[in-house]
């Protein structure tokens, strides 16, 4: 198992990157029962194997956006186009594998890649502008720092009592506007520095670790591939 998560973990994050993106986009072309089903399936497999680490307001999140989707879709199902119970239960699940599927790919490319490998990757691999790519790395660093301001927010606000949901639009604007102000901040010295720096002024430049394909990256993009296709295979002749 160990060995299994050092290498998804060392994966190429541009081969991990191509992966995710064309099994959500086979997922979202495709609405047959078995190829939902094997993306869930290797999608959960994924996020085991890689040992990922979800935190519980992003579980929790994530299950009250399905549970909001299930019923808004079972209700407009019902009521607007007059399906069955059974039948618009039987939709909305589908619509939820997917849904659920997409998460759980993004849980694991999120969880197993690091930052600054993906921008070394973008750039080496797949040729982007390593001005774009370093947009990428920007994005995954400052999501647990913001995640980590709202937490010590929070925190806080439970040690000196401040916490009510009597007025939830105001509690949730006095947890919103401290963010924005910190995220602004936060990217305004990133922005000075980087001009400080030159970043952006020559047209190539050089890598501490750079990223390149190797046999384990084929090896996994070879299985993932015959998963799908076997998962395609198998919708077609039923």
């Amino acid at each position: 198992m160990r060995t299994l998560e050092r290498e998804l973990r060392e994966l190429n994050p541009s081969v991990k990157l191509l992966a995710v993106l064309a099994g959500v986009l086979h997922a979202a072309l495709l609405s047959s029962a078995a190829v939902l089903l094997a993306h869930l399936l290797v999608a959960a497999a994924l996020v085991a194997l890689g040992r990922v680490r979800v935190r519980r307001v992003f579980a929790l999140g994530a299950l009250a956006t399905l549970a909001g989707y299930t019923w808004v879709n079972f209700v407009l199902f019902v009521a607007n186009l007059g399906l069955a119970p059974g039948e618009a239960l039987a939709r909305v699940l589908l619509l939820d594998a997917r849904i659920a599927a997409i998460i759980l790919y993004s849980a694991f490319f999120a969880g197993t890649t690091d930052p600054a490998a993906l921008a070394s990757s973008l750039s080496l691999q797949l040729k982007v502008p390593y001005v774009y790519a370093f947009m990428s790395f920007v994005t995954l660093r400052s999501a647990p720092i913001v995640l980590g301001d709202l937490e010590n927010m929070v925190a806080f606000r439970r040690v000196k009592g401040y916490t009510s949901w009597k007025h939830p639009h105001r509690y949730l604007l006095s947890l919103s506007m401290p963010l924005l102000y910190l995220s602004v901040r936060r990217a305004t010295l990133l922005a000075i520095a980087m001009e400080s720096r030159g970043f952006g002024k020559l047209p190539h430049r050089t890598y501490v670790r750079p990223t390149k394909v190797h046999k384990r990256d084929w090896v996994f993009a070879g299985l993932y591939g015959a998963a799908i296709a076997l998962a395609t295979a198998v919708s077609l002749f039923q």
